[in-house]
């Protein structure tokens, strides 16, 4: 059984599966473990079948929703029935003075994807635009333990969530973190951390560059930042006396070579120093950051060695180190200390491992219009996209640059994939839109495009633009629907 998760109305979230005869009931409880833990639940069904094999693992705090005439008295179940769809989608469409519908509001709702559910389905989605980006959890959990089995038993790791997941998502990614037994998440800001915490995220989350101004809502939430200088350090200890808190865990960052934030070896004797007369704060862990993947990162590691391992030989209590980021494991596995931090590489877009590893995302849409344009003409904006001597087919697809589709991949610098065929862009990419070239391919309005994913890679897009696979992931704009697939191997 394969769940897709997406983004409902009213702060919901809406998961829904294929039905087959051999359903699992267990498997479909199990979803609602990946999902924020501060949500309602509800599944909405369609027949009695599913009901009755639920009979004897009833949750009292599930809401069924069934489309049936015939009500059955069930009295371990909380059931509301509806003769058929459109009653049901009659009571979602009753608007509160907020202008939002009354009856889903802040729930998990589990739902089937058959045909008597499709219209109830498509009313409770939030965004019904057809450009998504499609992540695959499955692929994602592969990935994680490609890496993994690279590490010594006794090494921890750190997936980094930061930056929205890298563009794929904030408490999805997170709720698989923490199934499959990840260690602890590092985030880029304090918001990124609360976020997770209020999706039910209980994993330490390390805030990788935090806010020191911003202290009271960090600690209230359990984050832990990182200090990479001596005002941040003297001014957290502060507010952590302010707040009574003592031993609060944090994580030094040491510069070996970057030379962008942290403590030098030049520092390291007034740093044990300050942190021996701290009183609040209590070191947890001393890391570097690489900033290549050649010899100089070698030479970083053994700086970095030498500088923690002073200061961890000073301290009076075990302190955990950790170096290695994506490419780091893969070229420098006598390095990992004590733990790993793992980003771009369990996403399938590290060109040192994309063999090894599965796509995690793909960026798709649909065509919604075909026409074939004279000899002569032009398309687009700038009248950029030439036709030529002979007439061409031309598609419009509902992704532009507002979507994260780079402008600079316009005017055949890029294609589409139709049907297994490539589609190059014609013209200037729009705000909303973009043209390709459909001459010789069959292909009709409705058929789904994929814009990166298995071909073109994001790393194609990344060569194309000179610039890395981590700006192709990160630019899909927040208004792309994000769809989330995962099947019950995982549950």
């Amino acid at each position: 059984m394969q769940f897709k998760i997406t983004q409902g109305i009213n702060n919901c979230t809406l998961i829904s599966y294929k039905t087959n005869t051999n359903i699992d009931p267990t498997a479909a409880i199990k979803i609602f473990k990946h999902l924020p833990k501060n949500k309602k639940q509800t599944i909405i069904l369609s027949d009695f079948d599913f009901i009755d094999c639920l009979k004897g693992t009833a949750n009292q705090k599930i809401r069924f929703i069934v489309l049936n005439k015939k009500q059955k008295n069930i009295n371990t179940l909380n059931i509301d029935y509806y003769c058929n769809a459109d009653e049901l989608i009659k009571k979602i469409d009753i608007k509160g003075k907020d202008g939002d519908s009354k009856f889903f509001n802040n729930e998990n709702i589990l739902i089937a994807d058959s045909i008597e559910l499709k219209n109830v389905e498509e009313r409770l989605s939030l965004k019904s635009r057809p450009t998504n980006f499609e992540i695959n959890l499955d692929a994602l959990a592969y990935n994680i333990n490609y890496f993994r089995r690279k590490l010594k038993p006794s090494t921890k790791m750190m997936c980094l969530t930061k930056a929205n997941s890298y563009g794929t998502g904030n408490y999805e990614i997170g709720c698989l973190m923490q199934i499959i037994g990840i260690d602890c998440l590092g985030v880029a800001a304090t918001d990124e951390g609360v976020i997770l915490r209020k999706s039910g995220i209980k994993l330490p989350i390390i805030v990788l560059t935090p806010e020191i101004d911003n202290v009271e809502l960090l600690i209230r939430n359990h984050l832990e930042p990182e200090i990479h200088n001596f005002r941040s350090l003297k001014s957290f200890d502060e507010s952590c006396k302010k707040l009574n808190k003592r031993n609060y865990p944090i994580h030094i960052k040491i510069n070996s070579g970057m030379n962008r934030q942290g403590f030098t070896a030049a520092q390291t004797d007034e740093l044990i120093n300050t942190i021996s007369k701290l009183k609040h704060v209590k070191v947890r862990s001393i890391f570097t950051h690489l900033a290549t993947a050649d010899n100089y990162a070698l030479e970083q590691l053994k700086r970095f060695d030498a500088i923690s391992e002073n200061i961890k030989a000073a301290l009076p209590y075990k302190v955990m180190r950790h170096a290695l980021n994506s490419v780091g494991i893969e070229m420098f596995a006598n390095y990992q200390f004590d733990m790993v931090r793992l980003g771009i590489g369990m996403y399938g877009i590290s060109e040192f491992a994309c063999s090894k590893t599965k796509i995690v995302g793909k960026l798709t849409s649909v065509i919604t219009q075909i026409e074939k344009i004279p000899a002569g003409e032009t398309v687009g904006y700038g009248r950029e996209g030439i036709i030529g001597k002979e007439a061409k087919t031309i598609g419009v697809v509902p992704i532009g640059y507002a979507d994260g589709l780079n402008r600079h991949l316009g005017k055949g610098k890029t294609y589409f994939t139709v049907n297994g065929k490539k589609a190059p862009v014609i013209g200037n990419i729009c705000m909303d839109l973009s043209m390709i070239d459909l001459t010789g391919i069959n292909a009709k309005e409705g058929d789904r495009v994929e814009i990166f994913g298995d071909s073109p890679t994001a790393i194609d897009l990344a060569k194309t633009l000179e610039t890395i696979s981590y700006e192709v992931f990160t630019s899909v704009a927040e208004r792309v629907k994000r769809i989330y697939t995962i099947s019950e191997n995982f549950l």
